[in-house]
Order: C-alpha cells, then sequence, then structure tokens
C-alpha cells in the first residue's frame, strides 16, 4: 500500500495494508477509509474532525510494485470551515531489497472549491530492517519550494489476532522564504487486526508538538484566530486489499 499524506499515514491502516499486501497476488486493488478527531502531518494541524478515503490499484513489475491511488480528505462538524478540502493523486514505486524496503511517490495535491492552488509533491522513504524499523522520510513540493525531513521508529507485536505499535517521530519542515522553519515530534500508540481475510481495522491514538505554533486553538466565524504548540488526535479506519 503506498505512502502517502492523508489519511493513510496513521499507523493503524499502515499496518493493515502490511499485513494484507502479504497475503495478496500480483495485482492489487486496495481502498481505505478512516475518521479521526483532528488531522495531524509534518508538525502541524490539517483539519480538525474529518473523514477521509483512499483508493488505488497495484502491479508486480519484476522486484518492484508499482501504484497509482487517490485519495481525499473532508473535513467535517462544527468548524469545517476553517479547514480546507483535498484530494491527491499518486504514482508511486515500492521495492525491497536485503536490509532495507523504500518508496517512492509523486503526489499532485489539489484542494477543489478552495483558493488554495494545487501542487505536486515528491515523497520518498526508506525503511531499514532493523529492530524498531527506523524510517527516514523526505519530501519536496516543486510548486511552493516546501521541504521536510522525518526520522520514525517504533517496536511492533503481536497479542492474539492483534498488531500492536508504538511508533515516536521527530523531523522538520522548511517552508518556502515568506514562512517560518517548524521542528516536530511526536508519538502514536496504534493496534490493528483482521475482521476477514481482506479486511482489516484499525485504531489510533496521537500526540504531537512542534516549535511554532501550528494546532489550532481557538475559532471565530469559520476562521482559526489562535495556535497552539501540540495537540492529540484519535481515529479508526478500515483497509480493504484484494
Amino acid at each position: 500500500m503506498p505512502l502517502t499524506r492523508t489519511l493513510i499515514l496513521s499507523a493503524a491502516t499502515v499496518m493493515a495494508g502490511g499485513s494484507l499486501h502479504a497475503e495478496a497476488g500480483e495485482k492489487r486493488v486496495f481502498m481505505d477509509v478512516g475518521a479521526v478527531s483532528a488531522l495531524h502531518d509534518r508538525g502541524e494541524q490539517l483539519a480538525r474532525e474529518t473523514l477521509g478515503f483512499g483508493a488505488g490499484v497495484e502491479f508486480d513489475v519484476q522486484e518492484a510494485i508499482v501504484y497509482g491511488a487517490f485519495s481525499r480528505i473532508l473535513p467535517v462538524g462544527d468548524q469545517q470551515a476553517a479547514f480546507d478540502d483535498e484530494a491527491d493523486y499518486t504514482l508511486g514505486v515500492a521495492w525491497s531489497q536485503h536490509g532495507y524496503s523504500a518508496d517512492f511517490s509523486a503526489n499532485w495535491l489539489t484542494y477543489p472549491g478552495e483558493e488554495t492552488e494545487a501542487s505536486l509533491e515528491m515523497v520518498g522513504a526508506v525503511t531499514l530492517e532493523a529492530p524498531f524499523a527506523p524510517t527516514l522520510i523526505g519530501f519536496y513540493d516543486a510548486d511552493l519550494k516546501d521541504w521536510g525531513l522525518e526520522f520514525a521508529a517504533g517496536p511492533e507485536w503481536e497479542l492474539g489476532n492483534w498488531t500492536l505499535a508504538a511508533i515516536g517521530r521527530a523531523g522538520f519542515v522548511q517552508p518556502s522564504e515568506d514562512a517560518a522553519h517548524r521542528s516536530y515530534a511526536g508519538i502514536e500508540l496504534a493496534a490493528a487486526r483482521p475482521v476477514s481475510k481482506s479486511v482489516e481495522f484499525g485504531f489510533f491514538a496521537r500526540a504531537d508538538t512542534a516549535d511554532e505554533a501550528s494546532f489550532a486553538h481557538r475559532f471565530e466565524n469559520g476562521e482559526v484566530t489562535s495556535f497552539r504548540n501540540s495537540g492529540v488526535a484519535a481515529g479508526i479506519s478500515f483497509a480493504i486489499i484484494r
């Protein structure tokens, strides 16, 4: 399952995709649906209550997996107007070698009905086959000229039918010249279990902090009027792969 910047980033969904993927064939169709109390990404809050879904297809090409996906972020609730709807289109490739796995994708980020302009974002990730699965993720936005790096790692273990994980992350974002540099850190706890042969359910809770006030605090007339340096979020997801 691809690595994208939307709800698929929740640890519960990533774990679900990984375990289901192991039983799949040469061609796989995947989908995930999720709901979160707040949507966090790279040390900032993208929305409060949010529904999201993603779908796509992936193919085995020699020793790599080539995939395409579509994902949607839909803010809901009383403060919906303060945040942007988002629709993303992804093309990527993932592969594994002895000692590591890697993923690279190009993501066309669009905002239907919003004033925010679309942009092309490149995302790459490398995960080492080592204790706690250390992962380095980098991104570069070709239109906005934003870029950043994130390091994530943590244990994963089995408890009955459940897969449990604790993930710590730290990183930074270097925005364009008219915005401030942001460093951030966070921790996430997640659990996932199969519902059927092709469906898995997961949930997570996370807390994030940044050196810039980038998490919504107060609202007025459909706008965020003040920010704070930290936030918490929880969510559920269903992942399907066939």
